[in-house]
């Protein structure tokens, strides 16, 4: 790579005027500086209609007044990238040709403070070092270069932008900081959870719901959360002080309730927790566990040799049930999969929503049994004690399963999004399940550590919504991921999973995939490139064609 100057740069480019759009390439092999900050190209599109090409500018913020941000990297990176989207915006965007040419874009952030691609922040002696990815668009006219536009683009546009987006970060230090606190606390919280015997806290006063159903935005008006005093805990932070809120407990929860009163709402916060979320979202102080799990019936998914024996008696024809694979799940044994794999990849709190999991997993019908003659499905109220036992917890929202209110530790019953602690009616579930003979518990066995490796890689493929379709018209929906908060994380997942998963079995869990996550991450030149838990990117594998996932490995491998 060699050094050139800003001067050296626009003799250059205009030397390359009115020459084919492709002889913009001929800059990859130079790197400049411009305001204290050096520039070079990653990426550079090969046409003006193409996806921009992508910048990578490096450079150092003075340290005096961020130290608090040391160790929240994170969120001071986080930060950066908002405020450098905002000055991107506020930059009147003047078209320098045809296609996307004149056109900079950064990464826009969701609502959460997750390690990203585009914009990371390092500590070091001499300050605080930044990498910026910035996708741009290079100008031209009928697919010949437009030196003089390129050059006010290169030179002029992009260094502007991010010299007032990192004098922005260092002048508005005291909203900085506040990035990073609350992210210090957020962290200080979830590794106190193990200890207070908690999988996840609700801090009084958070603002669970959102203004609708597909938004993240904080609903207006609504019910702040206030925690019943018989489950309020205390928890000493370093920057909010003493907080109170709803602590709940290892074991099995039941969040039950009236139709349209938070139960839903509370579920999704606690789900919603695994990530930190920003000042003003309203759930900054809602933090569960990152081993947090969500669970729901996927019709139709593709199973790759999991073990069900926990949770079916045989299949039609002595199908295997110990290495079920199916390209067309139903509800109850979709569902069935996901536990069994989530719990091997290493999650200890599994989710489930009565509104979105099979009926007939969650509970079973007595007296249903005497008219079909068999019972082939083993129910989530079933299993629950000795999930307990393997140190697996449950929050499960269910109103109308009382053998799953006799089986749990904990009650919460939502009323006008205010909860209430009815865990003292479990006594009178289990007399009345016991006199009714509804009640029976089933023995759960570990899965075992699950196998991974990539069959065939997809020449090309693409994330819509939650479908994903390769060049090979190979289809798969994602729906187990609808929880994802930030817009590039979908698409991260399956990236990654092609990325760090090869042709070699492993035996990988999610913290083994979370590691090898972190590393691409560092390295990335893909500005789209986000953080997921290694649970997203296993999970995809699982659910994605071209892998091959199994719970035992065969002497042949």
């Amino acid at each position: 790579m060699k050094r050139i100057t800003a001067d050296d740069l626009e003799n250059i480019l205009h030397g390359l005027d009115k020459s084919s759009y492709k002889q913009y390439r001929a800059l990859e092999k130079y790197t400049w500086h411009r305001e204290k900050v050096t520039y070079k190209f990653l990426k550079i599109q090969g046409d003006p209609f193409a996806p921009p090409s992508i910048l990578e500018a490096k450079g150092v913020l003075p340290r005096d007044n961020l130290e608090e941000c040391k160790g929240a990297e994170t969120a001071l990176a986080d930060k950066l990238s908002r405020i450098l989207v905002d000055e991107s915006s506020r930059t009147r965007y003047i078209k320098m040709g045809e296609g996307n040419s004149g056109r900079v874009l950064f990464y826009k952030p969701g609502p959460v403070m997750i390690p990203r691609a585009s914009t990371r922040v390092i500590y070091s002696r001499d300050g605080t070092r930044y990498r910026i990815l910035i996708r741009l668009g290079l100008p031209s006219r009928r697919r010949r270069i437009l030196a003089d536009e390129a050059a006010r683009l290169l030179l002029e546009k992009v260094p502007a932008i991010i010299e007032n987006g990192t004098k922005r970060i260092l002048r508005s230090e005291k909203e900085t900081l506040e990035w990073c606190r609350l992210y210090r606390d957020q962290e200080l919280i979830r590794g106190m959870l193990e200890e207070k015997g908690l999988v996840s806290f609700i801090a009084d006063g958070s603002i669970l719901p959102r203004r609708c159903g597909g938004c993240s935005e904080p609903l207006e008006d609504a019910v702040p959360f206030e925690s019943p005093p018989s489950l309020r805990v205390e928890i000493e932070t370093e920057y909010h002080g003493t907080i109170t809120g709803m602590g709940i407990r290892r074991g099995l929860t039941v969040i039950a309730g009236p139709a349209f009163h938070g139960k839903t709402t509370l579920l999704e916060a606690i789900r919603s927790g695994v990530w930190n979320h920003i000042p003003g979202d309203g759930r900054e102080l809602v933090v569960t566990g990152r081993d947090a799990v969500y669970v729901k019936s996927e019709n139709g998914r593709r199973v790759s040799c999991v073990d069900l024996r926990n949770w079916l008696r045989g299949l039609p024809g002595g199908r295997s049930i110990d290495c079920f694979t199916t390209s067309d799940a139903s509800g109850a044994t979709s569902a069935a999969a996901s536990i069994e794999e989530y719990v091997s990849m290493g999650s200890r709190l599994i989710l489930v929503d009565e509104d979105e999991i099979a009926t007939n997993l969650l509970h079973r019908d007595k007296w249903t049994e005497d008219y079909t003659g068999k019972k082939t499905l083993v129910t989530l109220t079933e299993m629950a004690g000795s999930m307990k036992e393997n140190g697996i917890s449950l929050v499960v929202v269910a109103s109308g399963t009382l053998p799953l209110l006799a089986a749990a530790d904990t009650i919460i019953v939502m009323d006008e999004y205010r909860p209430r602690d009815a865990s003292k009616y479990r006594e009178e579930a289990k007399r009345l399940v016991e006199v009714a003979g509804l009640y029976s518990m089933e023995e759960y066995r570990r899965p075992r550590p699950r196998s991974y490796r990539l069959v065939r890689r997809p020449r090309k493929w693409k994330v819509t919504g939650l479908l994903y379709q390769d060049r090979e018209r190979n289809l798969a929906r994602l729906d187990a991921f609808s929880y994802l908060e930030d817009p590039g994380q979908l698409y991260s997942a399956v990236k990654l999973a092609y990325s760090i998963l090869d042709s070699r079995p492993r035996r990988l869990s999610s913290r083994d995939a979370e590691e090898r996550v972190i590393r691409v991450l560092d390295r990335s030149g893909d500005p789209d490139l986000v953080y997921v838990r290694g649970f997203e990117v296993l999970g995809a594998a699982e659910r994605l064609p071209g892998f091959e996932s199994r719970n035992r490995v065969s002497r042949s491998q």
